[in-house]
């Protein structure tokens, strides 16, 4: 088994990943408009919840690419 740490944004790091290579995927995404961690283009502040969760979507979007076909979430 190995183990590998990618410190990214999340859309960044998905990237590197190939598809069907990932076992398992845990996430605490952000709440809409509860924190802001002064980071551009973070997750969670979007104008409005729409846009919050089309972004989640593009998230678990390349969350399922790159998971295996018994991968976890």
């Amino acid at each position: 088994m190995t183990a590998q740490i990618i410190n990214a944004d999340v859309f960044e790091g998905l990237m590197q990943i190939a598809d069907h290579t990932v076992s398992m995927v845990v996430t605490s995404p952000p709440y809409y408009g509860l924190r802001n961690y002064g980071v551009d283009e973070q997750i969670g502040l979007e104008r409005t919840f729409r846009e919050y969760v089309i972004a989640l979507v593009g998230v678990f979007a390349e969350v399922h690419r790159v998971l295996t076909d018994d991968g976890t979430l």
